[in-house]
């Protein structure tokens, strides 16, 4: 089988599994994982991917809410909090070159608009958490984060949540 396939295999095995934001430790996540936000998905898909031999980084992405098809009324839930957040994403190293590789969005999601790679060719870079305006960081990199109530993102989350659930 070619990298590509691989690395195509992979991906779509890590993204088939459901959408949801929840508790995150890194030492709990392997292949059993049932669900996730983009920090299960990108560490499993990292794990996954380490193993089969390809050379992976973390990479963080600073993305926008207010850019999914998120409903207004759970957009403003995040009152105090900037809509503004870091995603966690990765790059993977095929045929010389870094392609930006983000598994977060199952399939389902794309019944509700959400940006889903769909026949991905392994070669190039996948669909990204949005479409909107986006920065990307080495995992290394110093990121000014952005201000985040708890509250508000737990409540923003519970209702991302039963979103998602397709």
């Amino acid at each position: 089988m070619s990298k590509e396939k691989i690395l195509i295999k992979i991906f779509e095995k890590v993204q088939r599994i459901p959408y949801r934001v929840c508790k995150f430790n890194k030492d709990d996540i392997d292949e059993r994982l049932r669900y996730g936000d983009c920090r299960h998905k990108s560490h499993l898909l990292f794990i996954l991917l380490k193993k089969a031999g390809f050379e992976v980084r973390r990479i963080k992405v600073l993305f926008d809410w207010k850019d999914l098809p998120i409903p207004k009324d759970i957009i403003f839930i995040l009152k105090e909090s900037s809509s503004i957040w870091l995603h966690d994403s990765l790059k993977v190293k095929i045929n010389n070159r870094w392609l930006k590789v983000d598994c977060t969005w199952n399939p389902e999601l794309e019944k509700i608009g959400f940006p889903v790679t769909k026949k991905w060719d392994g070669k190039s870079n996948t669909i990204q958490v949005t479409r909107g305006k986006l920065r990307f960081y080495e995992e290394e990199d110093s990121i000014k984060k952005p201000k985040i109530i708890k509250e508000e993102a737990y409540n923003f989350a519970e209702k991302l949540n039963e979103l998602a659930n397709v």
